[in-house]
């Protein structure tokens, strides 16, 4: 059992994470991302985008300022464009002939008290302090009260229960702290019968290095970031990360990841920029989603485009975890026949998708 005192002695799980952070497929059968998406092309008559040769002939290197990106953006920023955009109204009316998509992150435990109503709810990770069972529940159980047809999540550093790898001993880990808090999480997990809480998410669509079809929307999700503490779903810069987002189709109308990438609602307090550049290549050269929705960076809460993807920094928390914006809102035009359609069969899409990840 977790108790105040045993966890890096802090009186409260939220003091302790300060002070750390201070040191779907709707068919009958199973489809790739790539069978997806060719064929929603073939369907309205337009050419393949997503195949082997494209694959080749845009292939993203590792930045030689990788480690560095600060220097790395101001080698890149001259041919990189960031226009600040002005975001929807939260009481704008939601239209029968466009999907609201109604998007927020990083609320670490904390439940926003109101949420703009939609037809799909995004989390982009960190939805709890350090991924307890309990916590896990508290959100599960808050996400069952939206009114939303559909919610799609990923998770985020924080959800350390989430990444099998991080909960694995490591006898290079030396750090007392890094040690007590994976021992008791692995001890929070085992008191409640489980080897992973991820099936405690029984009100939301999970996301991790996979994608989901709905209203004819493609929406990928992935978790990943760069290494900067010794937390969850943490790669070093560069190649690693890299071989991550090469998982990523191009084409994808929605893309969601916990980290932002170089240029785009990733700058501390400091002046300091701690975005992916490899996520960015990815972004603009390949993937080429209509959004882009991340969090991680407090600091980043905002919106901006490159004249082509919208990107969402979807942050609640300031600095201090405690909530301070509000929900970001944007609406995908669909057929007014095929969003009634997602609406009326909700069940049938959610049991075809736990199908499917069984």
């Amino acid at each position: 059992m977790l108790t105040n005192r045993n966890y890096f002695g802090a009186t409260t799980i939220k003091d302790a994470v300060r002070e750390k952070r201070k040191s779907v497929v709707p068919t009958g059968r199973r489809l790739s991302a790539e069978n997806i998406l060719e064929n929603r092309r073939k369907s309205i008559g337009m050419a393949p985008t997503v195949s082997n040769m494209e694959r080749r002939e845009i292939n993203i290197q590792p930045h030689q300022y990788t480690t560095d990106p600060t220097v790395a953006w101001e080698m890149l920023k001259a041919k990189r464009p960031v226009k600040k955009v002005i975001q929807m109204k939260r009481d704008t009316p939601v239209r029968p002939e466009a999907v609201r998509f109604v998007c927020l992150g990083c609320t670490h435990g904390e439940f926003p008290k109101e949420v703009p109503m939609g037809d799909i709810l995004v989390i982009s990770g960190d939805f709890t302090t350090c991924g307890l069972p309990k916590e896990v529940k508290a959100f599960n159980s808050w996400l069952g009260q939206q009114k939303h047809a559909y919610k799609v999540i990923i998770a985020g550093n924080h959800e350390c229960t989430f990444d099998e790898q991080f909960l694995k001993s490591n006898s290079a880990v030396t750090d007392p702290k890094e040690i007590a808090l994976k021992q008791a999480l692995v001890a929070s997990i085992a008191s409640n019968k489980l080897t992973t809480p991820k099936p405690l998410i029984t009100h939301a669509i999970y996301l991790q290095d996979s994608l989901i079809e709905l209203f004819g929307i493609t929406i990928y999700g992935t978790p990943w970031q760069p290494k900067i503490d010794n937390w969850a779903f943490n790669l070093p810069r560069g190649t690693n990360l890299l071989e991550k987002w090469n998982q990523i189709p191009s084409g994808v109308d929605v893309l969601i990841t916990h980290t932002p990438p170089l240029g785009h609602g990733d700058t501390l307090k400091n002046g300091q920029r701690v975005g992916c550049v490899e996520l960015l290549n990815s972004v603009t050269k390949r993937i080429k989603p209509k959004y882009h929705v991340f969090s991680h960076i407090h600091e980043g809460y905002g919106c901006t485009s490159d004249g082509y993807t919208k990107f969402i920094n979807c942050s609640l928390c300031d600095d201090n975890l405690m909530i301070a914006n509000e929900p970001v809102i944007f609406d995908i035009p669909v057929h007014p026949h095929t969003k009634q359609h997602y609406l009326n069969n909700v069940k049938k899409v959610m049991k075809r998708f736990t199908k499917e990840k069984k």
